[in-house]
């Protein structure tokens, strides 16, 4: 693996906006380091073009449903292995394509309820395996059928496979290194060899030479086969990788401030704090915004190390520096110029000025703590919090005490360095005042952070005039019944001809409405009510910080923004009969910890009316079909 993280997304924006770069670059070699450094949407993104044309070769079309697959999109995945097997041309591969049919309908099986369709995925991951083992004797195929067996309820066929597949894994002469002693490890473990499966295992991680995403897919299946073996703490120890953390930290003091909280002195008491803990947690991947003090110390730390460093930032840079950096002096500007320079990622919760709107710093705090959820899912990880935090300082929204507080309640660890002990042993005590009200917001409107739905009817351009009752009475009758049997109904409704825009309060209700209404309208007998049997409903859901006016047109609230002209530029792009959601609605989604739904990542797709591209995820209920 020859790039970092940050110098493949150099390479891959360099390419997107250079089209000489373009087409120089190796995007097979690219997306397959994506996906040993674990970043499957890189690899998604950079195959989606070259995968599209009738000519694409067939280690293209494999490398991207490899990425599908890891994504989660399985069915996107599905069509690309389908093609595969179908294509002469692609016999080279057919072994490998098999194997990943096995994977998918293995992923298929374990995000379904118990049931006949999950028994009938099963059965099909196991035929796919198998056939691969039985074609070439691949230990990959092999192991994962004799894993298969295990979980689909055949200890002793799983056992006397392993046996055979540990036989061919020790002679294959050119099997990566890394894989053989995971399959060697796997065997072991169905083999009840608990003490000879950590060891391989521990091989495995030093022979991945960092390729965290090869790594993370053998915690996966240790993942699956915990639910059915009782694993040692050394076989789940030997799999370690470093920690995913979310970083929250109080700001260096303003020279206004009465009494001292984060005073320029403790600069390197807190310094050697965060590096100290760092290094005591194996921190490798950090999400955390840019403020001068505890935030940039913390960045500097990690770039310090060589970890993954992820900046989010509440509003443009400008409006940045001036809240949360400038107030230091040029030193810590010049330091937070650096940490955007050096980041692996930088990413903005709006595009848009801040105007006084604290609800922007809410915003960016929960889109951090969701990113960091998503990426260390991906990990098969649990994330941490580390917090610099005066345990006297006020909960202002998006601040440090709020982010730990949130976080906590979501039942999720936390370590935190006191910054109150940290100045007593300095010999600068004081308390934090509570600080300065925020400027007023622009023309004396505020932007809170709301979830959009807008909606339409498949096939509305094309009811004939008399269609018009059926489509009053029982189309929208039909949302006007799920609105008003919803637990959590939308704030604000308001149709268009076949057009729907609802406004919710929380993400939460949002994602569980717009599921209720695309299986209340799939449920219908279209043909009875006098509607085409295709009749159907494509659902949008982006979440962002609007303004909430009274509309004197409509003499009745309503809300404005960029945010939700983002919402409604996405719904015409959406599949009919499916919800799909922005990237900013599947991070709150994570960061509010709920459980019942998931995203499966789409690509960057397009909007309407050339408002530009951006990541959309279809959503679904946890337990059902992509």
């Amino acid at each position: 693996m020859a790039l970092s993280l940050r110098e493949l997304l150099e390479t891959w924006h360099a390419a997107e906006a250079d089209p000489v770069a373009r087409a120089r670059l190796d995007v097979l070699a690219l997306a397959r380091d994506a996906l040993a450094l674990g970043q499957p949407h890189l690899a998604d993104e950079a195959l989606r073009e070259a995968v599209a044309r009738p000519d694409a070769a067939v280690e293209l079309r494999y490398t991207a449903a490899l990425a599908a697959a890891r994504l989660g999109s399985l069915r996107r995945a599905q069509r690309l292995v389908d093609a595969l097997l179908a294509d002469p041309a692609a016999r080279s591969l057919q072994v490998d394509a098999r194997a990943l049919a096995g994977r998918i309908a293995k992923d298929r099986w374990a995000r379904l309820a118990p049931g006949a369709q999950r028994d009938a995925a099963g059965r099909q991951a196991l035929a796919a395996y198998r056939d691969a083992w039985d074609a070439t004797r691949d230990p990959f195929p092999g192991i994962n059928a004799a894993t298969l067996l295990l979980l689909t309820g055949a200890p002793e066929a799983a056992r006397a496979l392993a046996r055979e597949v540990r036989v061919a894994a020790r002679e294959a002469a050119d099997m990566a290194v890394h894989w053989r002693a995971a399959t060697l490890a796997e065997a072991a473990l169905l083999l009840d060899e608990q003490d000879n499966a950590a060891a391989h295992y521990r091989d495995a991680v030093r022979a991945a030479l960092g390729r965290v995403g090869d790594v993370a897919s053998m915690r996966r299946q240790l993942r699956l086969l915990a639910g059915v073996l009782p694993l040692s703490p050394q076989v789940e120890a030997a799999l370690a990788l470093p920690r995913v953390a979310v970083f929250s930290g109080h700001m260096l003091d303003a020279p206004e401030r009465a009494e001292p909280r984060f005073p320029a002195a403790l600069e390197a008491p807190v310094a050697a704090a965060i590096a100290a803990r760092i290094e005591a947690l194996d921190i490798g991947f950090g999400y955390c915004a840019a403020a001068c003090g505890s935030d940039l110390l913390f960045v500097e730390a990690l770039l310090a190390r060589g970890a993954e460093v992820h900046l989010v930032l509440p509003f443009p840079r400008e409006d940045f520096l001036a809240t949360s950096v400038a107030h230091a002096g040029e030193a810590w500007v010049a330091r937070f110029d650096a940490a955007l320079a050096r980041a692996t990622s930088v990413t903005y919760g709006v595009r848009e000025r801040y105007l006084g709107d604290d609800s922007l710093f809410v915003y960016a705090a929960r889109l951090m703590q969701g990113a960091a959820r998503l990426r260390a899912r991906q990990l098969e990880a649990e994330p941490l919090l580390l917090a610099v935090v005066d345990p006297t300082a006020p909960r202002r929204p998006g601040g440090t005490v709020d982010v730990l507080t949130g976080w906590r309640d979501n039942g999720l660890h936390a370590e935190c360095i006191d910054l109150a002990a940290l100045r007593v042993q300095a010999g600068v005590d004081g308390a934090a005042p509570l600080p300065p009200p925020p400027p007023a917001p622009h023309g004396g409107l505020r932007r809170d952070l709301r979830t959009m739905l807008f909606a339409d009817m498949v096939g509305y351009s094309r009811l004939a005039e008399e269609d018009t009752p059926a489509f009053l009475a029982h189309f929208l009758g039909a949302i006007a019944d799920v609105v008003a049997q919803a637990d959590a109904p939308p704030q604000f409704v308001n149709t268009w001809g076949d057009g729907l825009f609802m406004v919710f309060d929380a993400v939460e209700q949002g994602a569980a409405f717009a599921l209720r209404l695309r299986d209340a309208v799939a449920r219908c007998d279209w043909p009875a009510r006098g509607l085409p049997a295709a009749t159907s409903i494509r659902i949008a859901l982006h979440s962002g910080p609007v303004f909430q006016a009274h509309d004197r047109l409509i003499r009745r609230q309503n809300y404005f923004g960029a945010h939700v002209i983002r919402a409604a530029r996405m719904e015409p792009v959406v599949a009919p009969g499916a919800v799909y959601v922005s990237a900013e609605l599947a991070c709150l989604l994570a960061a509010g910890d709920a459980t019942e739904f998931a995203t499966d990542y789409l690509g960057i797709l397009p909007l309407a009316k050339s408002h530009g591209s951006c990541a959309l995820y279809r959503l679904r209920g946890v337990g059902e079909e992509e």
